[in-house]
């Protein structure tokens, strides 16, 4: 269950760095605060890849259920901040927020 769980963590970061990364990508042009915030997001994203790989490194479980809690919100939040764009924009982060809570819950249960 840990694997599973480390997995849809992963997953969750890494979908949060492909949406980071658009955002870099069509803000380039500007030198606004677009790019500005779209660096942040970039940043951030990546760190968390960063530690949703460590994951695989160091078999710890209050490591796992930390991130996971953070990805949880991460793309809880992307879920409510997309309402304002699109449908997929929506749906996609609540999605994976609610997957790797109920995968986190099953991990917490045994």
């Amino acid at each position: 269950m840990y694997l599973i769980c480390t997995i849809i963590t992963a997953i969750s970061a890494l979908v949060g760095l492909g949406f980071a990364s658009q955002a870099y990508f069509q803000s380039r042009g500007n030198d606004g605060v677009a790019l500005t915030n779209a660096k942040y997001a970039l940043s951030r994203s990546t760190a968390l890849v960063i530690a949703a790989c460590g994951l695989l490194v160091f078999h710890d479980s209050g490591y796992l259920v930390a991130l996971a809690i953070v990805m949880v919100a991460v793309q809880f939040f992307d879920g409510i901040i997309g309402k304002k764009i699109s449908v997929f924009k929506t749906v996609g982060p609540l999605l994976t927020a609610a997957a790797n809570a109920v995968v986190l819950i099953l991990y917490l249960m045994q």
